[in-house]
């Protein structure tokens, strides 16, 4: 194979295929700083504004890389450099070649942490020494190849001064193959059969990560001191507070917003609430109160492209409430004093009733507080205002018959659908001396038709007995006898 120097060309076309596709593909990172414009007197208009350097992050991380190129090399020249360390040869003429330009990514790795990473390549090229069978005058030449990462952990600090600190720095070895530059064939197969296996395999790769990683705090030291100018841009307007930090392919971005607005207290609303008497019995107001909050502050960004839930912003509970004595039977007074004062105050109404059981019924009043000529849920005192409301009340109740407690009692439910009219008439009837009863009505002619289910019901008498009981019933017994109620129930011939 024809070289140019000590490099071959085989290595030089390699290295520039590598730098050529590396180059095309150098990541551009900017850094974006996001701001929320939000007032307390208009809480539902939520605005923001961006700034942005399209490429602060990638020129910082670059200007990084051109001092951690160097050594790095170093670090591997002097690993691969010591007696043996070649699968027990020795390498000597040493050249170490890193892309000028390393591919950024950037990401999200935690709640308050980032991920960024340097695709490296370029290779190294180097003579070893031989094994006893070939001529230690000819020592073979090859190149290694080399595809790596450079790990930067990030963490996001509480400093405003220092958004952004990286807190490890770690070299990891993706692939090494080797290439080899001589034209002998004992020199390719000792190639092929020894070095190769080695610079392919974990033993390489062992030694290249851990020689790199030794020089780890010095590259996390150089990066951070890279960063420096991308902190200043990430530190955000001095009144606000920071809300969140994204780390995205294209930019990392950093969220401010106002600080959270203290109320001001000193309003008061006050008004009647009225109830119609006739469907709503008297203290009816006393079942409810009103109950106040504000809006403190906007709702938190959720990413940084502005997407907010409206539900998430800050809010206060304000006012207290009192209930006035009332000369009207159908309405009272009321007052919420310590309302804030020129912001909307968002109203909620609450009963202290609840449900309500009595045997087998369930029943619950529910009360609502309509505004009488408002919207009942805003109010916003200047310093104070009056609004009155009308009660309305809706009472819900339900029947419930409970299987399991008619058994367990014995009893059967009249009203079960499963039980035949007949049925339900026999569970009616009862013995008793004279005879049997049906319901309280007057005596019923025998013969006659049974009453329809849930109508008066005649008495039967002694006289009808035959009728309703086919056997005979034995002879009264001496009123005085204390036998009476013995025999009154004996079954005939005993």
């Amino acid at each position: 194979m024809k070289t140019v120097g000590s490099t071959s060309l085989r290595a030089l076309v390699c290295g520039v295929a590598l730098f050529g596709g590396m180059t095309a593909a150098h990541a551009v990172v900017g850094a974006r700083v996001i701001v929320q414009q939000w007032k307390p007197t208009a809480p539902d208009v939520q605005t923001t504004t961006a700034t942005e350097d399209p490429s602060a992050v990638s020129d910082a991380v670059q200007a990084a890389w051109n001092e951690a190129r160097p050594r790095i090399c170093n670090a591997l020249y002097l690993a691969m450099g010591k007696g043996g360390a070649a699968a027990g040869q020795t390498l000597h003429d040493i050249v170490c070649v890193l892309d000028e330009h390393a591919t950024l990514e950037v990401a999200r790795s935690g709640p308050a942490a980032l991920s960024a990473q340097l695709a490296i390549s370029g290779y190294v090229e180097t003579s070893s020494t031989t094994p006893t069978i070939v001529d230690g005058a000819v020592d073979p030449r090859f190149s290694v190849a080399l595809t790596a990462r450079l790990l930067l952990a990030i963490s996001v600090q509480p400093s405003r001064d220092q958004t952004l600190r990286i807190d490890k720095a770690q070299f990891k070895l993706s692939n090494a193959t080797l290439d080899s530059h001589n034209l002998s064939g004992d020199l390719l197969k000792f190639v092929g059969e020894d070095l190769s296996p080695y610079f392919g395999g974990p033993n390489y790769k062992r030694l290249a990560e851990g020689a790199i990683d030794s020089i780890g705090v010095d590259l996390t030291a150089l990066f951070n001191r890279a960063l420096a100018p991308v902190n200043a841009k990430l530190r955000g307007p001095s009144d606000m507070v920071r809300l969140g930090v994204w780390g995205r392919p294209d930019a990392i971005t950093v969220a401010f917003g106002p600080r959270e607005f203290v109320p001001p207290l000193g309003g008061t609303m006050f008004g009647v609430m009225r109830w119609d008497s006739s469907k709503m019995p008297a203290g009816t107001c006393e079942k409810l109160r009103i109950d106040a909050t504000v809006q403190t502050g906007p709702a938190p960004l959720r990413d940084p492209g502005g997407y907010y839930e409206p539900g998430d912003a800050p809010r206060r509970g304000v006012g207290s409430f009192q209930r006035l004595p009332s000369t009207a039977g159908a309405d009272c007074r009321y007052r919420l004093s310590g309302i804030a004062v020129g912001w909307p105050n968002s109203l909620n109404a609450a009963t202290l009733d609840g449900n309500k059981s009595a045997g087998n019924s369930i029943h619950s009043t529910r009360y609502t507080l309509v505004g009488d000529g408002w919207d009942g849920r805003t109010v916003i005192a200047q310093p104070s205002i009056e609004r009155n409301y009308v009660i309305r009340g809706e009472i819900e109740a339900s029947a419930v018959v409970d299987p399991a407690a008619t058994l367990k009692h014995g009893a059967v439910n009249p009203a079960d659908p499963r039980i035949q009219v007949a049925d339900r008439l026999a569970t009616e009837a009862t013995t008793r001396p004279q005879g049997a009863t049906i319901g309280q009505g007057k005596a019923a002619p025998t013969g006659k038709a049974t009453p329809a289910f849930g109508a008066a019901k005649p008495r039967a008498t002694n006289a009808d007995a035959v009728t309703l009981n086919p056997q005979p019933l034995p002879p009264d017994p001496d009123p005085t006898s204390p036998a009476r109620s013995q025999s009154a129930f004996r079954p005939a011939g005993r």
